[in-house]
């Protein structure tokens, strides 16, 4: 029968006009999952590799059972469509590992590459089990003739198919793998896990840079949990067998571990104490257990979120420029150059900025020159009026004498008694400030003494006849202006504008009563006099009838008389 058989595959060769390789069949087994489109290669009991495919359309399709691979072809035509074998467009791809299934020997069923790549991992073919062309050419060399195909449809592991099929895997780690990821600060309980393709027991070592110590010798658990007393670089290893085997162990990982010791604060210090104005320069300065090992990070909390200042470095000095008002906090974290935590310990200090008052306006509700003794309002503005403090000075003999202490009352009514040129000065500063003043402005101001008339004199008085030459004079003083008017009985007539002129001569032209007024006023007034008096005179015509007097002027003599210069 096996006569009949080998020479029925060498026929089927010379007629397909394609190559053929024989290989001793070595401990091999394939699975091939159809409810996961799943391929596994085992051979001298490990789990060798897995690869995708793709099954039939149908669930039908692909025969489910134990089966042999009975040939194995390179560049196989597809005959259906007389596609010669290796081209891009044969849907069977350059390899073919045929089957016995369904009483055929690898004519009808097989595992072989694709035209479709985007098919892998799909139900789409009409029975056969489809691979990628890479996986499928790994595959071919690799396994033997007639080694066995397991084909099938279950929720099973692959192990478990195989050791259901009476074949017995030695154990393969799938993984070893840490609760707690490297590395880790000392005292961390990390917990060592490990998986292995079927059923297992497990050991665990330790090598700290010397020699390896068990630390969990074999067990069915597959953890242990392994807490490092000091810092270092760790190995730690797993071996695993399987409970039938004949084998110290089967399969074996090594994985490494950093355990370090973590940074903590020993100073966190500012060279200036809050509160501050902006624009200051504030350093900070963060020391740690080891400098050399680990990293400082500085930020900042506005009062709705924190903002990295600077990033993690080696470098534990900041220099902090806050350009805004506000109360923030200042951040510190620390961390071991290897460690994956956010930080290992933290400090924060609390800063209060505010804005430097800065005035605004400084006027008073009078322009200069003002006479003494006026009540003169200066009022100062600012910024932000509701933070500052406002002081006020005089420059007076060659001094400024502060007049009222700072407070929030930014107005100061200034009553000089004294005549001089003046400065007042409105010093700001905001209630948090550490310096003498924020801000200063100075308004020029003339202070002078109202002028008087003093003592009047006059040649004559009383009556007198027409044309007499009336001489009025008013005590000269500096700075003062003088102006003569009269009044004629109807309306007052300027007869000599202000001027520094003190001293008048007029001669009426015509008879009446007459009143002669003198206005003085300071050069700086600006009021339309500061002192005035009035001098009433009667003059007449050389004939008595001529002067008719009001009953109520008294005269003590009659006819015309001299009155000599007095001082009226």
């Amino acid at each position: 029968m096996k006569k009949l058989t080998g020479a029925f595959i060498v026929l089927m060769s010379l007629f397909l006009g394609t190559s053929m390789i024989e290989a001793e069949t070595g401990n091999q087994l394939i699975i091939i999952n159809k409810g996961t489109n799943q391929l596994a290669f085992f051979e001298n009991g490990k789990h060798v590799a897995t690869f995708r495919v793709a099954t039939g359309r149908s669930q039908s399709y692909t025969p489910e059972g134990t089966f042999q691979i009975v040939n194995k072809i390179k560049n196989r035509p597809y005959y259906k469509e007389n596609i010669p074998g290796g081209h891009p467009n044969n849907p069977l791809g350059d390899r073919w590992l045929g089957l016995d299934a369904r009483g055929t020997y690898g004519t009808t069923y097989a595992i072989h590459g694709n035209s479709n790549p985007a098919s892998i991992g799909t139900y789409a073919s009409a029975g056969c089990v489809r691979m990628f062309d890479d996986d499928v050419r790994w595959l071919f060399d690799r396994v033997d003739l007639y080694a066995t195909v397991v084909i099938t449809n279950t929720s099973q592991s692959f192990e478990a198919i195989a050791v259901s099929k009476n074949y017995t895997p030695y154990s393969k780690l799938k993984s070893v793998s840490v609760d707690q990821k490297s590395p880790q600060p000392l005292q961390t309980n990390i917990v060592v896990s490990a998986k292995a393709n079927l059923k297992s027991t497990y050991r665990f070592l330790v090598q700290d840079g010397g020699e390896w110590k068990t630390v969990q010798d074999f067990s069915t658990s597959s953890s242990f949990t392994w807490k490092p007393e000091k810092a270092g670089s760790y190995k730690i290893k797993v071996q695993a067998k399987s409970t039938s085997s004949d084998k110290a162990f089967d399969d074996e990982k090594v994985i490494t571990y950093d355990v370090y010791t973590p940074a903590s604060i020993e100073t966190f210090d500012s060279e200036k104490e809050g509160p501050l104005p902006n624009h200051s320069e504030i350093a900070f300065s963060t020391t740690t257990n080891s400098d050399t090992e680990n990293l400082v990070q500085y930020s900042l909390y506005n009062g709705s979120e924190w903002t990295v200042l600077k990033d993690y470095s080696d470098e534990g000095l900041y220099n902090w420029k806050p350009e805004n008002a506000g109360t923030y906090k200042i951040r510190t974290r620390v961390k071991h150059s290897l460690s994956q935590q956010d930080f290992d310990e933290e400090q924060e200090l609390e800063y209060t900025i505010f804005e430097p008052a800065t005035l605004t306006s400084l006027n008073a509700d009078v322009t200069s020159p003002q006479p003494i003794h006026s009540s003169i309002i200066v009022k100062a503005e600012s910024k932000d009026d509701s933070t500052n403090l406002f002081k006020f000075q005089v420059f007076e003999k060659g001094s400024w004498n502060t007049v009222q202490e700072y407070s929030t009352k930014s107005s100061l009514n200034w009553n000089p008694n004294k005549a001089g040129d003046y400065q007042v000065k409105v010093l700001v500063k905001h209630t948090l400030s550490k310096e003498d003043f924020d801000s200063e402005k100075v308004v020029d101001f003339t202070i002078y003494e109202p002028a008087t008339v003093g003592d009047l004199t006059t040649n004559v008085k009383g009556i007198q006849l027409v044309k007499s030459k009336v001489e009025l004079s008013a005590t000269k003083a500096e700075d003062v202006e003088y102006q003569f008017s009269v009044f004629d009985g109807n309306d007052w007539k300027v007869l000599q504008s202000y001027s520094t002129s003190h001293e008048l001569e007029w001669s009426p032209s015509s008879p009446g009563i007459y009143k002669v007024k003198i206005e003085v006023k300071h050069n700086l007034s600006v009021d339309e006099y500061d002192d005035l008096r009035e001098v009433s005179y009667i003059f007449y015509n050389s004939t008595m009838n001529q002067a008719v007097l009001p009953s109520s002027v008294q005269v003590g003599r009659r006819g015309p008389f001299l009155v000599k210069k007095t001082a009226i």
